[in-house]
């Protein structure tokens, strides 16, 4: 496949010869019966990939469109949230909650370093109201290579209780 061009996305990500031929197929509606077998199919296999025997919901979007989906199910206008910005993901999960009218305060360190969970601690600590309704994360933030601490600011929402 060294000839073929690459989808840079996050990747590179090199499409298999068997996909691309996969794609020259005339398509089947999605309403027939084959559609609803292989979506059933699909749908088991994410539930075995995610380790889950709930609902794996499937979305026909981008990335931002999977991020939009989170925030507007989960967060009305007016909320308050603390979002991690160390690259062009934390960035997009702020501009995103800016759109909805959902109240961002970005915590931002430089793009290739890595969040500092003491900062999330201390405003965790702060919001004695817990006013606080989510704290939003890239833990692989693959725009800039960093891999930020989830656990340990997994560990400070939990005390906070509430976000």
């Amino acid at each position: 496949m060294e000839d073929k061009l690459m989808l840079m996305i996050p990747g590179p990500t090199p499409v298999p010869e068997r996909s691309l031929l996969a794609l020259a197929k005339h398509p089947i509606g999605h309403r027939s019966g084959e559609f609803s077998q292989i979506f059933a199919e699909v749908t088991e296999k994410l539930k075995w990939l995610h380790q889950t025997q709930n609902d794996v919901l499937i979305l026909t979007a981008s990335g931002t469109g999977a991020m939009e989906a989170a925030i507007i199910n989960f967060l009305s206008k007016g909320d308050r949230v603390l979002v991690g910005e160390n690259g062009k993901f934390g960035q997009r999960w702020a501009d995103i909650c800016d759109a909805y009218g959902i109240n961002a305060e970005r915590i931002k360190t430089e793009w290739g370093e890595t969040l500092d969970p003491e900062v999330f601690r201390a405003k965790l600590e702060a919001d004695t109201d817990k006013n606080i309704k989510a704290v939003i994360i890239t833990h692989s933030e693959t725009s800039t290579g960093v891999l930020n601490d989830l656990e340990t600011i997994n560990r400070h929402v939990k005390a906070h209780g509430k976000a």
